[in-house]
């Protein structure tokens, strides 16, 4: 969902491991131009990966050679940062525990100074890993603030502008969950510019909404144009965020998307009791929501009420009650 107008979190200071690191270096790997470790990474040989990782880095290792491998902490999981040289370059693969890619970008690359510019945010402060058990996740569910029900429409304006939300009847597998499709179709003086597709999914213990990425078609003049902020939860280093909690709490702080250069979109929740007016009627005890990512230096806000679901989005609102 874009942010009208997102995490590599802060690697801890210290890993206590029992790993034995040899002094040789391993098949492919150029022990000898290899960086003396940093504060918090530990190097490992190839053989010393899970057999995930190693799969993935061999694959990298395709035309290249391998310099070294940092084993560090990612929030609460271990990432595996590998650095290869092909055709002169240096690459840093970024590989998480299940083999899939975090990210890899050229040393000197625009690229490069946009993850580490992201990387020394202090994203220790949200929310990026949710204990849940993904088999029990629901295509359905009645979150007070976000009920997903299939039928659900929402329509909210500005001025000639319309934004119109719909859980759809339809369902969708994403990384191995069956979710539910709402759909924002968003028009700018009745030309239609955007329609994209959200997936989520509801934990019915506890009332949380999950967010497992969307499809987005963008237009122009009648035409797809572009599916810029597309993503999808276990597709190139992407994985599912908090949509909605069951119980949201002033000061809470996550992510909603965990697409990494693609959509980081974060949440830090102002308020639990605000009292908004909109077309459609004055709502009380509404949630509100400070969106923000670190790949944009834009900031949106939007406000949910209970039993209703999003009634103001920036400048959009709810015109009328579903």
């Amino acid at each position: 969902m874009n942010c009208r107008t997102i995490k590599p979190a802060a690697f801890l200071s210290s890993i206590v491991l029992t790993i034995a690191i040899a002094t040789s270096g391993c098949a492919r790997m150029n022990s000898h131009n290899s960086e003396a470790a940093e504060a918090g990474e530990m190097k490992v040989r190839l053989d010393q990966t899970p057999p995930a990782v190693r799969q993935t880095i061999e694959r990298e290792l395709a035309g290249a050679t391998l310099e070294d491998i940092a084993l560090k902490k990612q929030g609460s999981r271990n990432v595996y940062e590998t650095d290869l040289i092909r055709d002169g370059q240096k690459w840093e693969v970024l590989v998480g525990e299940d083999g899939n890619i975090i990210h890899k970008v050229r040393e000197g690359s625009q690229e490069e100074k946009q993850v580490e510019k992201a990387t020394q945010a202090d994203s220790t402060k949200w929310r990026d890993q949710f204990n849940v058990n993904k088999g029990a996740l629901s295509a359905s569910g009645n979150n007070s603030h976000c009920p997903v029900e299939p039928g659900r429409v929402l329509k909210l304006a500005h001025g000639n502008d319309s934004l119109t939300v719909s859980i759809l009847p339809d369902t969708k597998t994403v990384d191995g969950v069956k979710v539910a499709v709402l759909e924002e179709r968003e028009e700018k003086d009745g030309q239609l510019i955007e329609i994209s597709h959200n997936y989520l999914a509801t934990d019915p213990t506890t009332g949380d909404v999950y967010y497992f990425g969307e499809d987005v078609d963008n237009y122009k003049d009648g035409k797809i144009i572009n599916h810029d902020s597309a993503w999808l939860a276990g597709q190139r280093g992407a994985r599912f965020g908090l949509f909605m909690p069951g119980k949201p709490r002033k000061g809470d702080r996550f992510y909603q998307e965990i697409a990494p250069k693609v959509a980081l979109d974060r949440i830090e929740i102002v308020s639990v009791d605000e009292t908004v007016k909109t077309p459609a009627g004055t709502f009380q005890h509404c949630v509100h929501f400070r969106e923000t990512t670190p790949l944009e230096s834009d900031v949106s806000h939007k406000y949910y009420a209970p039993g209703i679901g999003m009634i103001k989005d920036d400048e959009f609102e709810l015109t009328q009650r579903p």
